[in-house]
């Protein structure tokens, strides 16, 4: 049973076979149907079907032929609608299934980023199949299962502007860096040691919430999965047309990228409000815009 199906409106589905039915829905009446052929001849098909707005299950596997279809996987799903990343993509396949993974240094985080892909036939027709190096855009989007609303950091407008300046300045660094430039790699060290020695003092007297504004970081032993704290800057609601279960569809910036999550109502403690920051642990996916 997959683990974020509460987070699209599953959350009284406890066994396979109470979600059988759904998955058949979702074969017999797709909304989106994407297929490729591969070169030995086997058909993969990539079947959508929406029980909200944007949210839904995929079903992907292959026709045996033209009566029978193999299930090869499933897993629920949320479709943004922000261009979050905008850098060099590299796409591999997960070992046990047709499924990828779409990798990025992006310099805004400091380290790599991963997420699941969506768009699985498009990425096919354009590489078929094969490991790609891409630069490209890429809509984010998050599922969670667990996540709290927290009170802002108090910020005056110079200090926000005199961090977000840092921030850019860093970037640059971390970017030049990466190509191999002595000097910025010892800025960054001299940085990071000032920046630990600043943080080692505070943590004494102020809580952590006060002294992180947002932050992205891995959690957990798969790939994909953060821990992330985001300002929220936009909220709307969606609801599963089946189940009658509610989730809030939050926009959050955390660390300058912009995405949004998706989290049933049940499991979202605290009144989300734009200003206030979402804390929680979300599963990243996203599709890419191939050119």
């Amino acid at each position: 049973m997959h683990s974020f199906l509460r987070s699209i409106g599953f959350s009284e589905i406890k066994k396979d076979i109470d979600l059988f039915p759904f998955l058949q829905m979702t074969i017999d009446s797709p909304d989106i149907r994407t297929s490729y052929e591969k070169p030995d001849g086997e058909v993969f098909v990539e079947m959508k079907k929406e029980f909200g707005h944007r949210i839904g299950l995929a079903v992907c596997g292959s026709n045996i032929d033209q009566q029978s279809f193999h299930i090869e996987y499933f897993y629920p799903y949320f479709r943004g609608k922000y261009e979050s990343v905008k850098e060099e993509i590299e796409v591999e396949r997960h070992a046990d299934k047709h499924s990828f993974a779409a990798i990025c240094d992006d310099m805004r985080l400091g380290v790599t980023l991963i997420y699941y892909l969506q768009n699985i036939c498009d990425f096919f027709k354009v590489t078929e199949g094969n490991k790609i190096t891409n630069k490209g855009t890429s809509v984010l989007s998050a599922l969670s299962t667990e996540g709290k609303i927290i009170l802002p950091v108090e910020e005056v407008d110079t200090s926000r502007r005199s961090q977000k300046k840092k921030f850019h300045k860093r970037s640059s660094l971390l970017s030049a860096a990466k190509e191999g430039d002595e000097e910025a790699i010892e800025s960054l060290t001299i940085e990071d040691i000032d920046q630990y020695s600043s943080l080692s003092r505070r943590v004494m007297n102020e809580d952590l919430l006060t002294i992180i504004d947002t932050c992205m970081m891995p959690s957990g032993i798969e790939s994909d999965q953060y821990a992330v704290i985001g300002e929220i800057i936009d909220i709307h609601h969606a609801k599963n047309m089946i189940t009658g279960e509610n989730m809030v569809l939050l926009s959050v910036n955390a660390k300058d990228i912009i995405f949004e999550i998706c989290i049933n109502e049940i499991d979202l403690l605290g009144e989300p409000q734009i200003g206030r920051r979402f804390k929680g642990k979300i599963w990243m996916q996203g599709y890419m815009k191939f050119s």
